[in-house]
């Protein structure tokens, strides 16, 4: 019985014999001046899950690292030998990368990509922006000079604003 007393004592808030279902850390005191007392009650342990057995899966594929993307990946569906004609024909009659895409429905960049492919194996010839020639460049900077923006020079030449103060810029270098 003494054991008892004492447990008791040191437990105030706790019920005799000690439950299951009340697990609150024993404190001494009010307020800020509360103490929590080590708890007598100990829960069980979580159990230890068991392994899984392992399931059969499929072989691994092989192993690509150091390869290209070009010899592991397979040939690309979507650009059949009519397709590429197609894209050949209207690249060659002078449509834009973007008009080639809406036709197809695909974006502008995944045309490019595909004439890039075809100007390395040598089936097509890609256009490349136009040079401007020492007199277009001597005409931007008049106009330039008469205080015309980017935009009124594009107009006037027929390019893009962007175009426009490129050149200018690399003319800007090049002088230096």
């Amino acid at each position: 019985m003494k054991s008892s007393m004492k447990l008791k004592r040191h437990l105030p808030c706790a019920p005799f014999p000690p439950t299951k279902a009340v697990y609150k850390k024993p404190v001494i005191g009010e307020g800020k001046y509360i103490k929590v007392l080590p708890s007598v009650y100990k829960p069980k342990p979580a159990p230890i899950p068991k392994p899984r057995p392992k399931l059969k899966t499929h072989p691994k594929p092989p192993k690509t690292r150091g390869m290209g993307k070009r010899e592991v990946h397979q040939k690309s569906r979507f650009w059949t030998d009519d397709k590429v004609e197609r894209v050949i024909e209207m690249y060659e009659a002078g449509a834009t990368l973007q008009e080639i895409g809406n036709q197809f429905g695909k974006p502008g960049t995944s045309v490019r990509n595909l004439i890039s492919r075809l100007s390395d194996k040598g089936l097509i010839e890609r256009h490349h922006a136009e040079h401007y020639t020492d007199e277009d460049i001597e005409r931007i900077r008049e106009l330039k000079a008469a205080g015309k923006t980017y935009a009124e020079i594009g107009d006037i030449m027929g390019r893009t604003p962007s175009a426009v103060f490129n050149v200018l810029k690399r003319a800007r270098r090049e002088e230096k």
